[in-house]
């Protein structure tokens, strides 16, 4: 009897979990196609759905205690109660303007304690405490020292603002998520169910595979390509590592050196236009910009960035004597262009219509139906209607984690709007770093990969970008430079231990330690540290400028890689002793910094001290020819 109830209990808890995902997705396509419903609809819809399939999940468990059914069980109620009150007494919620009564008090409670539970559950508790410690200053506020002290908020006050209106909870971070996110990440597992995914590790595989090191730069590869589809690092991770983990180590990658690179690679596909990850249409949202800017501004830093691992890793194989996969296990590039070229037809629509000045949402919208219809081109990319159902509950689930996580940092942005703590703590960064661009540039850098250690990229830069990008704007930088800056940092703490979330994904695969992957993955991707300096002080990178100016940053920037690269591996095209790396990591390092002068001692000395290696490779290459032919 016990074991039927809790197969019951399964069932109920999968259908519920299932059905509700199912409609988000079909929420997302309807609002997507006839307009989005107002704020508090919009939001409250989509946060009462994520709330239920994250408890019918726990309910699915088998191995879950009866106590903590129970409790989920309780919390799913109070969650869907109190959002579900929201959404019924929208109008009357909003004309009272945050005066709230003893029942939207109680409810605005159980909300928010339902969501701390659910982002516990989902993300961890890195992000918990900090939204505690938030919610906890506001109400302290009076006893805190120094510029840390306010005059303090009621329970009632705060859970009015964090629980009423678009300030906290359902601010614009959890906007952002019910209507663009989601249609993103529908339209990635619309091209991924229609064979996208595979396609891309075949071409990046046919394109690299008989390269030194072959395995690890069609990583690189298909994680840029990868970053059209999810955006997520885990998840890059999750797809294209259990392929090309596997071939790193056949060609002679220790097992932590292949996790490491498909971690750095694949956090990369969250700066890769056009679907770059969630806390970019975020950073639309809140600076006030066209997505289609931020993703143009984002071309050159992605392609900086996986130019500097394609280089790290290329110098790693050159170091290891590591070559290329056995002819047997590549695909033929023309074969497999000709049976899947057709699924990349929804990407240059998205594209297209992007530039041409259409909404996000409605991009992508025409990127799906282009991808739903292109599949039925070819046999074996086909949609079912099984398929296809899945596919829309797979997005659904995937939009989960995302949502949950802007909701909360909902919290930590309420608390901080209330009191006022942004403009102090920036006052606060500035001070440190007395006006210095360069050393406020760097505390925001550790404030990111510390915030955003076991904490999604999205969280972690709404919860910077409001702290410091004003500081940094008053230093100088524009808006799209400062929350750039943000963005490219929060991104780079998925592979910063001790909690790497990329890491942690790639350690699974790879049978290794996640904190060696981790620690190994700040080794490959040290150069994508250095970046966010590049477009800080040279904001031609971010297609701000003259043509010739951004051509010629460009090309500055991309020789600066390619020889921090080379120092930081010790290796060119043969080993370099300490001396000539360090030179060359100081005349690389003159590549970044704008200004005529730089750039031509840069390049002076990349020159002296590159192309002895280039001209004995070329002998050497001569030489093994006439001994050929000999």
């Amino acid at each position: 009897m016990k074991t039927e109830k809790l197969r019951l209990d399964r069932r109920v808890g999968t259908w519920l979990a299932q059905g509700a995902a199912l409609l988000i997705s079909l929420f997302a396509l309807y609002t997507a196609t006839f307009g989005a419903r107002m704020d508090t609809l919009q939001r409250g819809a989509v946060m009462l759905l994520v709330i239920i399939v994250i408890y019918g999940k726990v309910l699915a468990k088998a191995e879950n205690h009866w106590a903590d059914r129970i409790f989920s069980v309780l919390m799913m109620i109070a969650g869907v109660a109190s959002t579900l009150y929201q959404i019924i007494n929208y109008r009357k919620v909003a004309e009272n303007l945050g005066n709230i009564s003893d029942v939207e008090l109680l409810l605005g409670i159980l909300l928010v304690v339902a969501l701390l539970d659910c982002t516990r559950r989902t993300i961890g508790w890195p992000i918990v405490i900090i939204s505690c410690i938030f919610m906890a200053y506001a109400y302290f506020g009076p006893y805190l020292p120094g510029m840390l002290r306010h005059r303090g908020y009621s329970i009632t006050r705060i859970v009015s603002h964090l629980y009423v209106g678009t300030n906290g909870i359902f601010g614009t971070p959890m906007g952002t998520a019910a209507t663009v996110v989601i249609m993103f990440i529908l339209f990635g597992c619309f091209l991924e169910a229609t064979g996208g995914g595979k396609f891309f590790m075949d071409i990046a595989i046919a394109l690299t595979g008989r390269t030194r090191g072959g395995p690890a730069k069609a990583a690189v590869i298909s994680s840029a390509l990868m970053g059209t589809i999810s955006g997520n690092a885990a998840s890059n991770v999750v797809t294209t590592g259990t392929f090309t983990i596997p071939l790193m180590k056949e060609t002679g990658y220790k097992a932590h050196v292949a996790g490491a690179i498909e971690a750095v690679a694949s956090t990369g596909g969250q700066i890769m236009p056009p679907v770059m990850g969630a806390a970019a249409f975020i950073m639309s949202e809140m600076i006030g910009l066209p997505y289609r800017t931020i993703a143009l501004a984002a071309v050159i830093p992605s392609v900086l960035y996986f130019g500097s691992v394609f280089c790290m890793v290329h110098f790693e194989a050159i170091r290891c004597d590591i070559h290329g996969i056995s002819e047997d296990k590549i695909p033929d590039f023309k074969k497999v262009w000709g049976q899947n070229w057709h699924t990349l037809i929804c990407v240059v629509v998205l594209i297209a219509t992007l530039m041409g000045g259409f909404s996000t949402m409605r991009s992508a919208l025409y990127g799906i139906v282009v991808a739903f219809a292109c599949s039925f081109l070819r046999k074996h990319t086909r949609l079912t209607g099984k398929s296809l159902l899945q596919t829309l509950i797979d997005a659904g689930d995937g939009l989960v984690t995302v949502a949950i996580a802007c909701a909360c940092a909902g919290l930590v942005i309420g608390s901080i709007s209330l009191t006022g703590l942004g403009l102090k703590l920036s006052s606060m960064i500035m001070m440190l770093a007395n006006n210095n661009l360069l050393l406020a540039l760097v505390l925001t850098l550790i404030a990111l990969i510390i915030l955003g250690m076991g904490m999604p990229t999205a969280a972690a830069y709404i919860m910077v970008a409001t702290l410091v990008a004003p500081g940094l704007m008053d230093l100088g930088l524009s808006a799209l430079s400062a929350h750039m800056f943000c963005f490219y940092g929060a991104v780079l703490s998925a592979i910063t231990p001790p909690v790497a979330l990329a890491a942690y994904a790639a350690s699974g695969i790879a049978k290794a330690n996640p904190m060696k992957i981790g620690f190994t993955a700040c080794r490959f991707g040290i150069v994508a540290f250095i970046i966010p300096f590049f477009f800080a002080y040279q904001p031609a990178l971010l297609f701000v400028g003259s043509g010739g100016e951004i051509t010629l940053a460009f090309f500055s920037a991309l020789l600066g890689v390619v020889g921090l690269s080379a120092a930081m591996q010790g290796c060119f095209i043969y080993p370099m002793p300490i001396v000539p790396r360090v030179i060359l990591l100081a005349g690389s390092l003159c590549m970044i910094y704008p200004g005529a002068l730089t750039d031509v001692i840069g390049l002076a000395v990349l020159v002296v001290l590159l192309t002895p290696q280039i001209i004995r490779s070329l002998r050497a290459k001569k030489a093994s020819n006439d001994v050929q032919k000999s």
